[in-house]
């Protein structure tokens, strides 16, 4: 069974027609019909539909859902063993790659001594990319006023 299929079997026993459940969770009408026909939608938009016709997020509905979701856009079989153990084997190298950069990045953290003011101040930064285009514009302009004041006179001069 695809997802698409649960889902609207699961929204058919709750008795919500796809104008109710749209009015239900602020949605237009299409974003039900979309999820019902398969079509690629983001599983946080699914998980929001489920909770507004009450399913938990932990509920057995929402896991198998989750699950053939999963399915339809890896494109993997997760019921198949035989394709499990080179997913397995996947994900293992991810997770050694990413305990390797956390590792990495938790001795930079030490080395530099950042508090958590500053690692909260790095995680603004690197979320807004246009706040570090004017940082190095405030640190070229500190450099440069830094680096010989002779020069500055000079330029004061002219």
């Amino acid at each position: 069974m695809q997802y698409a299929q649960l889902f609207r079997r699961l929204r058919e026993q709750k008795g919500l027609s796809h104008e109710t459940l749209a009015k239900l969770a602020r949605c237009h009408r299409n974003t039900i019909l979309n999820v019902e026909s398969g079509r690629q939608v983001k599983f946080k938009t699914i998980a929001r539909l489920m909770a507004k016709m009450g399913y938990p997020s932990d509920s057995p509905e929402m896991a198998s859902l989750a699950l053939l979701w999963l399915e339809s856009v890896s494109g993997v079989d997760l019921a198949d063993p035989a394709t499990l153990g080179p997913v397995r084997q996947k994900l293992a190298v991810y997770n050694r790659t990413l305990g390797q950069a956390a590792q990495h990045l938790l001795e930079a953290v030490r080395q530099m001594k950042l508090d958590e003011r500053n690692i909260r101040l790095l995680t603004f930064a690197a979320q807004h990319p246009e706040m570090l285009a004017i940082i190095e514009s405030i640190q070229d302009l500190l450099q440069t006023t830094t680096a010989d004041p002779a020069e500055l006179k000079v330029a004061e001069d002219k």
